[in-house]
């Protein structure tokens, strides 16, 4: 008996459930012939963000030896664990004989901290897709559609039909897997104003997208620019436009500079803290580990069988007690006179006491006199906070800001700040853990979750590398870019046909430019997907947004797609989980926050149990079962 699965989606995940699938078929179906259709209009391996011929200047957020496609030993799935080599062991080994030079000298060159290039991680990516479509048993015959999928229908007798855009087809199938990445979103109102202003006077607009997807030449030379957003997606347009249009960084001494190629624009940048990312901690080495001590497994078990929970009550003062211990702790080791107080009655003070307790705070102010050495969440939120500037003040205030970040980046295993934003950062898998299927109240999930502290650890834990910093602080010395301030706001003058930003904490005449670049993807958003295949299930109820109860309130809906536990099936408009449709990925998002975040080795990563779940879950969807089961109260509409 032949049995046959569609992947929509080949980039990471997609790549993982076909791996996972030659390593389970085995032994679920070891008597059927199985056809995996895999459909994507990119490369497979990388897909769309991690192509493997993209500027190589363009950087992963993620250290190379925190990278994997594989399984290992920590992993615990149920089907079979085949290891694989992490990125970083792929650089020291198969890279080194990579045909192309650029691959071998960056393999060459790389430490397990380093942060590979996107376009060396899409080579990796390719390669394990490869590995495993060569694995694969002599029953399974992997195809490759370079196109997009536009619909899924069901058939008579349960099995489902894919339409695919370039007209090929369709295919007809026992399952369907979902792997989509962050796909398109219609442009809001203010967007769509926004886009015909421009068009109607000549200009340039460019809405929240993945930096590949612009046009290289529609800012030309010269030109003012424009940049809302000072995210990881600006780092990315900053090398576009500088290294990107020939341009190069040279040292001069101790200093980085920056030589123009005489093709950039002039950059004028914003956001609403006004101050980009801080630089991740440069520590020579990998980054330092601390053992949870009050957010840890047993807090996460705790909260899980008390909610949901509100974030900011139960939650933050957790993570903040658990990031303020390992900031104190590196001060007293990196500078003991700062401490007035014996360090271990400070750290019985913080086992003892609750973080909104008053007399924690009282401590920290008497081991520490000096308020310039405390840790100041608010002030690390909203550095800008209440400041006035005049003239080019903003642009020289962020500028001596981001000397300071790089000094501290630098120094980071003796930074009481960037170790502690390690540690804060650390914690977001434990968040995810937490918050996955209505670990929280549905009010505290879009307020809390959604609206501040996914920005805010990001901001200070998921930077770029220092390196970036040093670079953007050379194109500032080179005049190309120029910091507006706090809170930009950009608007259209339809008298001066032009763009006007400004910010309110800035004197001074509004800067006007002609172009205008929104750099900062769009969020997954079912309601306003603009991708074919996801408003196709919307419109025909095939698929719902996910919603979060809040008890004795209004449920939150999100723009997450709903899909059951594990394994993960689609929740039709009707509530009904559909037993042969299963979803992963940036779409899923709201049901499993954080779930861009990748798979780490030696820790039984989540993104792998997902990929084995689904693998063996589509395997034997074809086969007689009851129906899945949804999430309890979470599939009530």
């Amino acid at each position: 008996m032949n049995a046959s699965i569609c992947v929509v989606g080949a980039g990471p995940r997609g790549t993982s459930v076909l791996e996972r699938i030659t390593a389970n078929a085995p032994s679920l179906a070891p008597d059927r012939r199985l056809d995996v259709h895999l459909v994507d209009p990119y490369p497979p391996g990388g897909g769309h963000v991690w192509q493997a011929d993209q500027p190589g200047d363009l950087l992963m957020n993620t250290v190379a030896a925190d990278a994997t496609l594989f399984t290992d030993t920590s992993v615990r799935c149920a089907g079979p664990v085949l290891p694989g080599p992490s990125l970083h062991e792929w650089a020291r080994t198969v890279a080194r004989d990579d045909p192309d030079p650029g691959v071998r000298a960056e393999a060459a060159r790389m430490r397990p901290w380093s942060h590979p290039s996107r376009r060396f991680h899409g080579r990796y990516l390719a390669w394990a897709f490869a590995r495993a479509v060569s694995r694969a048993p002599a029953s399974i015959r992997v195809h490759r559609h370079r196109t997009r999928a536009v619909a899924i229908t069901s058939l008579a007798g349960g099995r489902q039909r894919v339409a695919l855009e370039d007209g090929s087809g369709p295919l007809d199938v026992d399952s369907v897997v979902l792997t989509l990445g962050h796909t398109d979103v219609e442009p809001d109102p203010a967007q769509r104003a926004l886009a015909g202003f421009a068009e109607e006077h000549g200009l340039f607009y460019g809405p929240p997208a993945n930096p590949l997807d612009l046009d290289p030449a529609a800012v030309p030379p010269g030109t003012p620019l424009l940049v809302r957003g000072l995210g990881m997606n600006f780092f990315d347009h900053m090398s576009l436009f500088t290294v990107g249009r020939g341009g190069r960084f040279a040292r001069e001494g101790s200093r980085l500079r920056y030589r123009p190629s005489g093709d950039e624009p002039l950059m004028y940048a914003g956001s609403r803290r006004g101050v980009p990312y801080q630089a991740r901690g440069d520590y020579g080495a990998m980054p330092p580990t601390f053992p949870a001590r009050y957010f840890d497994d047993a807090a996460v078990a705790r909260l899980r069988a008390a909610g949901p929970v509100d974030f900011r009550e139960a939650v933050w003062p957790l993570i903040a007690k658990e990031t303020a211990y390992v900031y104190y702790d590196t001060l007293t080791r990196v500078r003991p006179g700062a401490c007035a107080l014996d360090p271990a009655e400070v750290r019985a003070g913080f086992d003892a006491l609750s973080w909104t307790d008053p007399a924690l705070a009282r401590l920290v102010e008497r081991a520490f006199p000096d308020p310039s050495v405390r840790l100041d969440f608010a002030a690390l939120d909203r550095p800008l906070s209440g400041a006035t500037f005049s003239g080019d003040s903003p642009h020289r205030g962020v500028v001596t800001r981001l000397r300071a970040d790089l000094a501290e980046a630098r120094d980071a295993g003796r930074s009481p700040l960037k170790t502690a934003m390690t540690a804060l950062g650390a914690t977001r898998g434990r968040v995810r853990r937490l918050v996955a299927y209505g670990g929280l109240t549905g009010d505290s999930h879009r307020r809390d979750l959604d609206g501040w502290f996914r920005g805010f650890a990001a901001s200070v834990s998921s930077g770029p590398p220092a390196g970036r910093i040093e670079e953007l602080l050379a194109l500032a010395d080179a005049g190309l870019i120029r910091f507006v301030g706090p809170g930009m706001t950009v608007t259209a003058d339809p008298r001066r046909k032009t763009f006007l930003a400004t910010s309110p904490q800035a004197g001074g005449e509004p800067v006007a430019a002609p172009a205008f670049l929104e750099a900062h993807l769009p969020g997954p958003d079912l309601r306003h997907t603009g991708d074919p295949l996801l408003r196709q299930l919307r419109e025909t109820g095939a698929c719902r947004p996910y919603r979060i109860p809040t008890p004795g309130g209004a449920a939150y809906e999100t723009g997450g797609l709903e899909v059951t536990e594990s394994p993960f099936h689609l929740v039709a408009a009707d509530g009904r989980p559909h037993p042969r449709r299963f979803a992963l990925g940036i779409p899923i998002e709201s049901v499993h926050w954080g779930t861009a975040i990748g798979a780490v080795p030696r820790s039984n990563a989540a993104m792998l149990l997902q990929t084995d779940a689904v693998a063996r879950a589509a395997i034997l969807a074809g086969d007689t079962a009851p129906a899945p089961r949804t999430a309890g109260h979470h599939a009530a509409s």
